[in-house]
């Protein structure tokens, strides 16, 4: 096929649009993201707030693990150094007229590197739909003008965020923080081991088309939906490569995606895509600890943001581009 077939082809491939249902709602949601009162309200203060003794002597005392996981919530989605996270919610707590105290942010940045976030999440009645993704963070090194430029250097480095969203309401239900060298299908069960309820599905690109990954999905009794490998060969004759292999060979990949329900892994691309465009696509902390809580406190927040509304796209029309 010509170059100029391709493009003729792509030219006239149909493409759908889509019109949000709910816009009202929608909109407002948008609008709250941005209430402080959505991420530090009066009656969390009152319950939460309070630091108790550490039981040593000259030690500071100790604040919630709920207070810091608060505090660094006000940074992850307004993107605050500590110094001004600190300035923010006492001015908060100022203006709620509340006699309370606030962690310093050298407290806080120490706090960071243990804290076990929290990642709210809606309780499920039925089994599982999860897709699954991952993308890179910077975390320090060029600019990307300076690597336009002058290409990359050697201290530009990155962490590698696993996400595992729930198809049905789109929370993200687990998250993994690596190194480069880390690949998906070796962080795929650790992934797994964060949910406790049955998983029935779970999709995935051609990363986890690997022995282990389909073992790890078997092991939870759900069934991995993963395009097979441009070099894939058939394994078993019952296993589920060996029949996507069979299924895409007399069906086409697209009628395959459709029959296993593969489309729903656009959820996770859309998730990385809130993700970044949310928080950014950099992180700034420097050491893996802190950076673990850094993304951790993001996805709290996303899920958060998830909670308080999101759009319902139905398809309007299909044209030619």
């Amino acid at each position: 096929m010509t170059a100029q077939t391709l493009q003729a082809t792509e030219a006239a491939t149909p493409k759908i649009q889509y019109r949000v249902t709910n816009w009202p709602e929608y909109d407002r949601a948008l609008v709250e993201r941005g209430s402080l009162t959505i991420w530090f309200d009066e009656e969390f203060l009152q319950s939460h707030w309070r630091p108790v003794p550490t039981g040593k002597r000259g030690a500071p005392f100790r604040y919630s693990d709920q207070a810091i996981q608060a505090l660094l919530g006000l940074k992850a989605v307004f993107d605050l150094p500590y110094r001004m996270v600190e300035g923010l919610a006492g001015s908060i707590i100022q203006l709620l007229g509340l006699a309370l105290p606030i962690p310093d942010h050298t407290s806080m940045s120490r706090r960071a590197k243990t804290l076990q976030v929290q990642i709210p999440r809606r309780a499920r009645t039925e089994p599982i739909h999860l897709v699954v993704d991952s993308t890179g963070l910077k975390i320090y090194g060029e600019g990307e003008w300076k690597v336009r430029q002058h290409g990359a250097g050697r201290r530009r480095t990155w962490r590698k965020v696993h996400l595992a969203v729930d198809a049905r309401v789109k929370d993200v239900v687990a998250v993994e923080v690596t190194t480069e060298p880390w690949t998906d299908g070796e962080v795929f069960a650790g992934l797994l081991e964060q949910i406790d309820e049955p998983i029935a599905q779970i999709d995935a690109d051609g990363a986890y088309d690997t022995r282990q990954a389909y073992q790890v999905a078997a092991d939870r009794g759900a069934d991995l939906v993963a395009p097979p490998r441009a070099n894939a060969v058939p394994w078993a004759a019952d296993h589920p490569r060996t029949q996507a292999l069979a299924a895409i060979a007399e069906q086409g990949l697209a009628d395959w995606k459709r029959a296993t329900g593969y489309h729903h892994r656009s959820l996770a691309e859309n998730a990385m895509y809130r993700f970044k465009q949310l928080f950014g696509d950099r992180l700034a902390c420097r050491q893996l600890e802190t950076q673990v809580t850094e993304v951790h406190s993001r996805v709290a927040a996303l899920n958060v943001m998830t909670y308080l509304g999101m759009p319902v796209s139905v398809p309007c029309r299909v044209s030619l581009s």
